[in-house]
């Protein structure tokens, strides 16, 4: 009986309140989360919805840089130049190649470097801390540095044969793999992040019962880690695909820049925004067919 005359007091007081235009402390939440939201949208609205939609009418029109959004309609003759012309779908053939090689390697790369960095070893913190500067660093300085040979390490090609050059792992980096382990290092940095967050969030009780079993190290990894963290490993598999399709060394991007700067004193913007887009809608369904052959591992 007293709950029910609580209940309805507070409905009273409530009402009261909107009666006399008091906003409820619910409504004063919502209006400050819409507060901070309303920068985020006008900044998604211009600088990323804006953008596409600008880009997507560029690609149905000729234009100049003078009159970039003008121009004149030539429907789809964009796209069909991006078809017919074997250059380009050599350039993107290259370029998914590229991105199916490199992405195993990373993400082994990045796992490996989380399960050392997890162990405890005087110096963790430090260790950690290096592997994840490329993410603090801008993408502008970190390609400066990597275009000043910083990404080299010396004494790996002293030890390193001419031989080494020639194997699989130069293929797949398209280099000495001397000169590749600070490439290697930007692009794991932020897989190594994630891998170590997954690491951390397996129960130790696991790794307790099957040692009384007597497994192995190598045993507790396989059977308990990696299914443990698999969602984790696809997630930074789709992370390093993605990473590698825009990545400035891709081959791709590469012949939009020459498209745009007009290597040959004209430049195709409505060219390289038609094949911007067609590239994007092949990433998106190597993703969808990633994902749908690897749902699996998510149960």
């Amino acid at each position: 009986m007293k709950n029910n005359k609580t209940v309805k007091a507070k409905k009273v007081l409530a009402q009261q309140a909107n009666n006399y235009g008091v906003i409820s402390f619910e409504r004063k939440r919502n209006v400050e989360g819409l507060i901070f939201v309303i920068p985020w949208i006008i900044g998604f609205i211009w600088f990323v919805l804006v953008p596409l939609v600008l880009s997507v009418r560029i690609s149905f029109f000729k234009t100049t840089l003078a009159d970039l959004y003008g121009g004149s309609f030539i429907g789809f003759n964009n796209y069909m130049e991006v078809i017919k012309n074997p250059q380009y779908g050599e350039v993107i053939v290259n370029s998914f190649l590229n991105s199916l090689y490199q992405v195993p390697v990373v993400v082994g790369f990045s796992l490996f470097v989380a399960v050392l960095l997890k162990q405890k070893f005087p110096g963790r913190t430090i260790f950690r801390v290096i592997f994840f500067i490329p993410v603090i660093l801008a993408g502008v300085i970190m390609t400066y540095l990597f275009q000043q040979d910083v990404g080299s390490v010396s004494v790996f090609s002293s030890l390193l044969s001419e031989a080494t050059d020639n194997n699989m792992l130069a293929m797949i980096f398209g280099g000495g793999l001397s000169s590749q382990i600070g490439s290697i290092m930007w692009k794991s940095s932020v897989e190594i992040l994630i891998f170590l967050a997954a690491l951390q969030s397996v129960p130790d009780i696991l790794y307790e019962v099957v040692e009384l079993d007597g497994a192995t190290a190598w045993e507790s990894f396989w059977h308990i880690t990696l299914p443990y963290i698999s969602p984790f490993v696809i997630l930074n598999a789709v992370y390093a695909l993605v990473d590698s399709f825009v990545d400035s060394s891709n081959p791709v991007m590469g012949l939009m820049n020459s498209l745009t700067n007009g290597s040959n004193g004209e430049a195709y913007y409505g060219m390289a925004s038609a094949l911007s887009w067609m590239y994007m809608l092949m990433a998106l369904i190597t993703i969808l067919v990633f994902v749908l052959l690897t749902r699996r591992w998510l149960k």
